[in-house]
């Protein structure tokens, strides 16, 4: 029993957010013989995310509403999070020396602030006699008798165990579906979207903080929150990228375009009213105002031909009208996803190919998958990390 273990030889394939903290784990038991394969640097996946600050996770201690947030994979998630939640997941940093905090809107960052310090953090973790980053592409993956073989681009390697955590664009689905795998196939998620109403791309740079969007998919109504930016070729933000990933299998173009419907104001329409009975004589462009951008307005009036200097006692019932629902049911056409704009992909290996309990394969013993590559994605604010974290520490358990 003791030789296994001093022999024990693990593979990681991938060393980003999930690969990166399996492979820290695994290395603090001396028994453990530990080789990731990336042509990146450990962990390098995490500098973009939060905006360059590392949004690490989200503050939910509620499991059943954590996992609401997560598109596909709610139900495996459950388990998953019942062991290893987001508040293990800040006890954790914390003893690997990342102290974090809640922000307003929940979401977690370390205090730091920065994604290139935390991964130097977590990086010196792996300066250790037992884990070995080999930077070559991994080009194939096989079993022979009990024992995986990995092929680079510079030679064969063998192996007792493997993690395959190669995210959502990476060869693992490959390999996977090469040892008998069920694959769902993957699709862009959380993407910017391309609207039929050019006219709005004027408005570049304009956001809004806390948007109700609604469609219809198979007709069911789904409505979402969150931020709105428009973009100089794209609307994008939390609630676009929530549309984006509900939408992820829907197919939509010019010509049958996505219809979606917007609240863009925080404000109520009895709250509007009021301030258009009391200002009779200001503009309407003015009044107006008082409840979004200007530019926004200023966008609407144009577009539909409205004389914002009129007096608000001067405008029209129709000219009301078309205001209103401005604010309150902003109607675009949504007629394709931005090509490479996705930060997370859906599909990947099927989830009942998976014991949840370990993360090892139901197909192949010995063999285990971890974060994005499971047909698992979530809503921007820290749960696809968190998947990343929680999936890596229950796989490093099989391993101590």
């Amino acid at each position: 029993m003791e030789q296994e273990l001093i022999y024990k030889k693990i593979a990681v394939i991938g060393c980003g957010a999930s690969g990166g903290l399996v492979s820290l784990l695994l290395a603090k038991n001396p028994y453990n013989n530990v080789t990731a394969f990336d042509v990146k640097d450990a962990f390098s996946t995490l500098l973009p995310t939060g905006g360059g600050r590392c949004n690490i996770t989200y503050s939910e201690d509620d499991v059943r509403d954590f996992v609401k947030n997560y598109p596909r994979g709610e139900k495996f998630l459950i388990s998953v999070f019942s062991k290893f939640d987001q508040r293990k997941t800040r006890q954790l940093f914390k003893d690997l020396g990342i102290k974090t905090y809640v922000q307003g809107d929940k979401r977690v960052f370390p205090i730091s602030n920065s994604s290139a310090k935390t991964i130097q953090t977590l990086q010196e973790h792996l300066n250790v006699s037992n884990f070995n980053l080999k930077k070559e592409k991994v080009i194939d993956l096989k079993q022979n008798q009990n024992v995986f073989e990995i092929k680079t681009e510079k030679g064969i390697y063998k192996f007792d165990y493997v993690i395959l955590a190669t995210g959502g664009r990476g060869n693992g689905c490959e390999f996977a579906k090469k040892l008998g795998h069920k694959i769902i196939e993957t699709k862009p998620s959380l993407c910017a979207l391309d609207i039929k109403e050019k006219n709005f791309y004027k408005l570049s740079g304009l956001s809004f903080s806390n948007v109700i969007i609604t469609t219809k998919i198979n007709n069911k109504k789904i409505e979402v929150d969150g931020g709105l930016l428009f973009a100089h070729k794209f609307i994008t933000g939390p609630a676009v990228f929530k549309i984006s990933a509900l939408t992820a299998y829907e197919k939509f173009s010019i010509q049958k375009p996505l219809e979606i419907n917007i609240k863009i104001t925080e404000y109520s329409i009895e709250e509007i009213e009021t301030v258009i009975k009391n200002n009779p004589k200001k503009s309407i462009k003015n009044v107006f105002s008082k409840f979004i951008s200007e530019s926004y307005i200023s966008e609407i009036l144009n577009i539909n031909k409205i004389d914002g200097s009129k007096q608000i006692a001067q405008l029209k019932k129709q000219e009301k009208e078309i205001l209103l629902k401005a604010l309150f049911e902003l109607k675009l056409n949504v007629i394709k996803r931005i090509p490479d704009s996705e930060i997370v992909t859906a599909g990947g290996i099927d989830l009942n190919e998976i014991n949840s309990k370990t993360m090892e394969s139901k197909i192949v013993k010995k063999l285990y998958f971890i974060g994005e590559i499971l047909n698992i994605d979530g809503y921007t604010g820290g749960f696809n990390l968190q998947n990343c974290w929680s999936c890596a520490y229950i796989c490093s358990l099989n391993f101590n």
